[in-house]
């Protein structure tokens, strides 16, 4: 989940200094080169590994071995579940193999190891993409503020490309339940979120229940990145720029396309004149889909009540993981996301 903890670049975390366990719990570079050799990654002894702040549920890794580099991506040292967090590594590898051939930007995925005697879980390598993640305040290196705009259209084209992406044709028809997919949402997030709960979330249960009582009846299954925004994207440095690669598919799944497309607008200031305006943004989407989004305010509603839940899942896995130093304000977004999506469902309907 990059939205709140990702940087602009490489964000290197500094480790222990000792080149045989530089972060405890997470990397054993004797057993990675050798399986890197394995797999014919690269040659020699030599081989460096720089923690890259770039998420909370996962923990990424800049892999470096004589001129060459890649990412390496693994589940964070507490994971709320050990087995589930391996099978989401498997999974996020086979989304993004799926997209070869697609037009949706994305960093290929090039080896999975299931085996865990190489570092105690599941991980996987992927090419790393020299680009920016566009964070606010927008970095001049892709054009500053001025090229808002200009994300928020290229981000729009790509999950336009994901939603007409065939998941059957490309493999991937069993790693979702679209069928009763919407019906399961609520029940599901709001499961989850009292699985490790701690504190009052004044104004949830009121969005639940509305959620559950206006849930659209009708739904077009494919595939869904269950995270999209912008700092979940990495974009060119020259101008104008361009999307190279949709980042972390951690809650990926074949369901809902519209998911994306209204936690996505919904989380666009509307009174921001840089970003098109929610007409623009479905008349966009639309022509590049070949479909027209129903009750997308549904949609926008559930993607905060969505997110409050995971980040509350976050809020309480940084209090009780030890490698991770905790965001002090991350509380207080959950309880600003309920408030949001609140607000939102008066004007839901006209949408």
């Amino acid at each position: 989940m990059g939205d709140l903890f990702a940087s602009s670049g490489d964000e290197e975390v500094p480790g222990t200094g000792d080149p045989e366990d530089p972060f405890p719990g997470l990397i054993r570079p004797a057993a990675l080169r050798d399986w890197f050799d394995q797999q014919g990654l690269g040659v020699g002894s030599g081989i460096a590994f720089e923690r890259v702040k770039a998420g909370e549920s996962n923990e990424v890794f800049t892999v470096r071995r004589g001129d060459l580099s890649w990412i390496l991506r693994r589940p964070s040292a507490v994971p709320l579940s050990v087995d589930g967090s391996n099978r989401i590594m498997e999974r996020e590898f086979r989304f993004q193999r799926a997209l070869e051939g697609t037009p949706v930007p994305h960093a290929r995925p090039l080896v999975l190891c299931t085996d865990p005697s190489v570092i105690g879980t599941v991980f996987y390598v992927m090419e790393r993409i020299d680009g920016v993640l566009p964070l606010d305040p927008l970095p001049e290196e892709i054009g500053g503020p001025s090229a808002a705009r200009r994300v928020a259209e290229e981000l729009l084209d790509a999950l336009a490309e994901l939603s007409a992406v065939d998941h059957t044709a490309v493999g991937l028809s069993d790693l979702g339940k679209p069928d009763g997919f919407l019906e399961r949402q609520v029940g599901r997030w709001r499961s989850q979120l009292e699985s490790y709960r701690q504190r009052d979330l004044p104004g949830i249960d009121e969005v639940a229940d509305w959620l559950e009582a206006n849930r659209p009846t009708t739904t077009v299954p494919g595939i869904m990145h269950g995270d999209y925004n912008r700092h979940n994207a990495l974009f060119s440095r020259d101008q104008p720029t361009r999307l190279l690669a949709v980042l972390d598919w951690e809650n990926a799944t074949i369901g809902d396309p519209l998911m994306d497309l209204g936690y996505l607008i919904g989380g666009w200031d509307p009174a921001d004149s840089r970003l098109p305006n929610r007409a623009e943004a479905v008349a966009r989407w639309t022509e590049r889909a070949g479909r027209t989004p129903d009750s997308l305010g549904w949609y926008a509603v559930m993607g905060k009540f969505k997110l409050a839940c995971m980040l509350e899942g976050v809020h309480v896995r940084q209090r009780s993981d030890s490698t991770r130093t905790p965001t002090g304000y991350l509380g207080d977004v959950v309880l600003g996301l309920v408030d949001e999506a609140r607000r939102l469902i008066p004007e839901a309907a006209d949408w």
